[in-house]
């Protein structure tokens, strides 16, 4: 019941927001389509990046098109992609109707669900409409496999949300510096047992033990897992250096907190989606200290990635009242000044004139450079002027500090004193 009367507010304030910001019909407004699951933080996320987007941009006069400036007007339907009880046809018709109902020129957001995501390029295919997916989906098989396949068919799609492929590089390469820097090589996987978690627990044993890494034990926890004592004690037995964590699970507050409690020496790190959350060190009462975990998005935290960047957060955190969360909140953001720029230079929303002008997009934005490759994925890197950037954090006195990548890093990392006291013993 809560989560519904969220999503009706939600709803509420992009209405408002719209009415507030134009009256305008669609002939006279560029109309954004926003396909989000409101109910998931990844929609709220985009949701909150894109209408901040939007109301700046009408506030300093719209977007030029031809010979006059008019503003960017928002449409938004709760795809509910992210509940296991909607289905793709569901999910697609959601899509279809702001493209055929709401007379959407452009399509900014999701699904987030990576199968729906990929669903959603044949849609987007059979339209006259751009689509710039900037919230989850983070499949390879959307660029990689659909994309690539038929270039053609499928040019109206664009990426500025993540690839699972490049979160697990920036993993690799932070692993190297551990294993470097503190002589780490044991790691322990605890995840969630659910397919996504499974499977990408596969990728990061995979490429660990490639590296040199140990894997000396796992576990997948139910989603309804409030204890993990079996496991962590597991871990600690083992000599895990490094708890590697995957979990969505709504109790993962719990894996810090008896972690904290049972001082397990071995340091917590990876993807935990309600550790992106800035509420998590109150929720945890300081428990998830030290853990480690990525926010996919350079900009979420603090920081002059580039000069964007600083302001994005400042001004996110003044109009929702929050800092940004993660996944979403800056690729949203972003998404709607990359399309001002491409229809500007092209002086059209019309497909055939907008996906040419997208595709030589070379503008500085949050994460660093937005610039797209043949395969029309947002190129991501670790330099900043041509590339944009992840972020991997960790809790350190109730913020979260970016300490990977190197050029988007605000702090150094911290080792949890009793993990430097057990291993100190052990030598």
């Amino acid at each position: 019941m809560k989560t519904r009367i969220y999503t009706l507010l939600l709803v509420g304030i992009v209405s408002l927001t719209c009415w507030m910001t134009s009256s305008a019909t669609a002939q006279d407004a560029v109309v954004i389509g926003c396909p989000l699951p409101l109910a998931a933080s990844y929609g709220q996320n985009g949701l909150r990046g894109i209408t901040l987007a939007v109301e700046q941009i009408n506030d300093a006069g719209g977007v030029k098109l031809g010979d006059k400036k008019v503003p960017f007007k928002m449409e938004v339907v709760d795809t509910g992609d992210l509940d296991p009880k909607v289905t793709q046809d569901q999910a697609m018709a959601k899509v279809k109707s702001l493209i055929t109902d709401k007379k959407a020129h452009v399509l900014i957001g999701g699904p987030a669900r990576s199968e729906y995501g990929v669903a959603a390029m044949d849609v987007i295919a059979e339209n006259n409409v751009v689509h710039i997916v900037t919230t989850g989906c983070y499949t390879p098989k959307w660029n990689e496999g659909v994309f690539a396949g038929d270039p053609k068919k499928y040019r109206k799609s664009f990426r500025m949300s993540g690839n699972i492929k490049w979160y697990i590089k920036e993993m690799k390469d932070l692993l190297a510096v551990l294993k470097k820097d503190y002589g780490f090589t044991k790691m322990y996987i605890l995840i969630q047992d659910v397919l996504m978690c499974r499977d990408a627990a596969a990728i990061v044993k995979k490429v660990a033990t490639a590296d040199g890494w140990e894997v000396v034990g796992e576990h997948a926890a139910p989603t309804p897992t409030t204890d993990f004592q079996a496991p962590l004690k597991e871990c600690k037995e083992k000599g895990g250096q490094l708890l590697f964590l995957w979990t969505y699970s709504p109790n993962s507050a719990k894996i810090f907190e008896q972690w904290r409690e049972m001082e397990i020496p071995a340091l917590p790190m990876g993807f935990v989606e309600a550790a992106e959350d800035p509420t998590f060190w109150k929720r945890t009462k300081g428990k998830c200290a030290y853990s480690v975990i990525t926010l996919s998005e350079a900009g979420v935290t603090i920081s002059d990635v580039t000069t964007l960047s600083r302001k994005f957060y400042e001004d996110y955190e003044e109009r929702w009242g929050v800092p940004p969360r993660a996944t979403g909140s800056a690729a949203s953001y972003e998404a709607v000044f990359v399309l001002k720029d491409a229809i500007e230079r092209a002086g059209s929303v019309e497909p055939d004139k907008l996906i040419p002008a997208l595709e030589k997009s070379d503008l500085p934005v949050v994460r660093g450079k937005l610039r797209f490759d043949e395969t029309h994925q947002c190129v991501f890197g670790y330099d900043p002027t041509n590339s944009i950037l992840g972020n991997w954090a960790q809790w350190q006195n109730g913020q979260r500090v970016t300490i990977w990548p190197q050029a988007a890093k605000t702090g150094d990392l911290k080792m949890p004193p009793w993990l430097e006291w057990f291993w100190k013993g052990k030598k």
